[in-house]
């Protein structure tokens, strides 16, 4: 807003035609959504510690089995959206074998359990999945999500695969998780 009022000062400072003057704020305002998703996700997965839900104990990207994909799931227990998500993925939850999962919130202990015992009875339990309490609101910051659920898949080589926001693209992230 404060780009487009000194645009709107200068072009009224040195008299800009109508016509260029409406260019101008199109542009700067086309620019600035252009702007805005291009703040990509994170690229790769960055250096992390977050709690363990089941324990407490610190887990850190260094812990994440290496050479494996690596799907994060960032949900919020009252997410609708999550639900579905969540839901979908425990019921193909044998393609994802062969990956580390990580499903990653803010809320509390007691509401994570009623809800990955709801909709991710299987998924929560698998041997390659943990699930981990952001106590101090990092990866808001660190992977730059834009709304719940984010999913990040990334590479054997912690390289950004694809991100979503949309449960929509579950397919897609399963057909990315299964080719080599």
């Amino acid at each position: 807003m404060v780009i487009i009022r000194k645009i709107h000062y200068y072009a009224t400072h040195y008299r800009i035609q109508t016509g260029k003057m409406k260019y101008l704020l199109l542009s700067v305002a086309f620019l600035s959504c252009s702007l805005h998703f291009l703040q990509a996700q994170v690229k790769t997965v960055p250096d992390f510690t977050f709690s363990r839900l089941d324990n407490g104990v610190e887990f850190k990207s260094a812990n994440l089995v290496a050479g494996k994909k690596t799907l994060f799931v960032f949900f919020d227990t009252e997410c609708p959206h999550c639900m579905q998500a969540i839901t979908e993925y425990n019921s193909k939850e044998k393609m994802l074998n062969n990956i580390n999962i990580v499903l990653i919130t803010r809320d509390p202990k007691v509401e994570v359990q009623a809800f990955l015992k709801k909709y991710g009875p299987i998924l929560s339990v698998k041997k390659n999945t943990t699930v981990l309490f952001d106590k101090n609101n990092q990866f808001i910051g660190k992977f730059l999500p834009r709304k719940f659920p984010s999913m990040f898949l990334f590479d054997a080589s912690k390289r950004l695969m694809i991100y979503s926001d949309e449960e929509k693209d579950i397919p897609v992230i399963f057909q990315m998780i299964s080719s080599k």
